[in-house]
């Protein structure tokens, strides 16, 4: 497989384009991007799952049915397992993640009553 598919991370998908032919290629899916860019899937027998699935399943799932991961662009931390959580839902509040995850919902809420104190919330 090309290596194109490095040039996808961290692009949002703002549209989904799926086509048939009867010429080769006879599968098609494009992604689309809001920058107006576009990147093609493409083969013989084209399909997929009825919806989204965890990351975290990827290698599990690969080896299950008898293949190998061959390559992977990005953050492989995607595909990790889900940090432990406290009872409210958030990660381990002792973990660089836990402590991120409370800073961030920190700034969040000072966002919040800065905008509420300017009228705008």
């Amino acid at each position: 497989m090309k290596d194109g598919l490095k040039q996808i991370i961290g692009k949002q998908v703002a549209a989904v384009v799926v086509a048939s032919n009867g010429d080769a290629p006879a599968q098609q899916v494009f992604l689309v991007f809001p920058d107006g860019s576009s990147f093609e899937f493409h083969g013989r027998e084209f399909t997929c799952n009825a919806g989204l699935d965890p990351a975290q399943r990827i290698e599990s799932y690969v080896e299950s049915r008898g293949g190998r991961i061959t390559r992977v662009y990005g953050d492989v931390r995607m595909t990790a397992p889900a940090p432990a959580t406290t009872a409210a839902g958030s990660p381990d509040g002792d973990s660089l993640e836990g402590r991120l995850f409370r800073d961030l919902a920190a700034w969040q809420e000072a966002k919040g009553v800065i905008a509420k104190a300017r009228g705008r919330g």
